[in-house]
């Protein structure tokens, strides 16, 4: 299988337990709960449009999805954490400000690899658009099927609590937690690749100039 295909399986996948939300919480599609499911869909037409122009076999690429698959893996792992083990979910707002500045480093370690190897401002900025969409392709997944393995379980109480959950949820108007937590998953699918892309763009363009700030190297040197 292609990684062009194999992004598609994904979304698709993506998609369909992204809407599986809606048939424990049917609740959840009122209001615009409808819309943040179509933007989930959206989301993951776009990960598929943006591995589309490329070449996978582009040495560009490999770095890009290699870094982007590490961070999401242990993004991943932190929210499954989160419902296993009470001392990281107390460290939950601490970890949060880890994982942007993770996510930050994903993008400017991809480009800043991929400029310096190619010499090229564009192979360095499609890199860092790469690590973010499979970031996200691999983070995604793990949220939902986290909470759906979790619902019942007392430690989404306690996560609920860390994250303020219930708070924002007294500030929605809605009258089922169930449903705004499952619209809050599927806004969440929607803001997080939109905040990497545009982490891509501009961290990714920084350090993509840099490398090509340094001197080219001697030929056969």
């Amino acid at each position: 299988m292609t990684l062009r295909r194999l992004v598609v399986v994904i979304a698709v996948v993506e998609v369909v337990l992204a809407a599986a939300g809606s048939l424990t919480d049917r609740a959840a599609l009122r209001g615009s709960g409808a819309f943040a499911l179509i933007g989930v869909a959206l989301a993951q037409a776009l990960c598929v449009l943006l591995v589309t122009p490329f070449s996978t076999r582009s040495a560009t690429i490999r770095i890009g999805a290699g870094i982007g698959l590490v961070a999401g893996g242990m993004y991943g792992a932190e929210v499954v954490a989160e419902y296993l083990s009470p001392t990281v979910t107390d460290a939950s707002v601490v970890i949060g400000w880890i994982i942007v500045i993770g996510l930050v480093a994903a993008a400017v370690l991809a480009s800043a690899a991929a400029s310096l190897r190619e010499r090229s401002l564009r192979a360095g900025i499609t890199a860092a658009v790469y690590a973010m969409v499979f970031e996200y392709l691999t983070w995604y997944p793990v949220v939902l099927l986290s909470y759906y393995a979790f619902r019942t379980s007392p430690a989404t109480d306690r996560v609920w609590r860390a994250e303020g959950t219930y708070d924002d949820f007294a500030r929605s108007g809605m009258t089922d937690i169930r449903a705004f937590v499952i619209q809050d998953f599927w806004g969440a699918g929607t803001f997080h690749l939109l905040a990497g892309l545009v982490i891509a763009a501009v961290f990714g363009t920084i350090a993509a100039t840099l490398p090509l700030l340094l001197p080219k190297p001697a030929p056969g040197g």
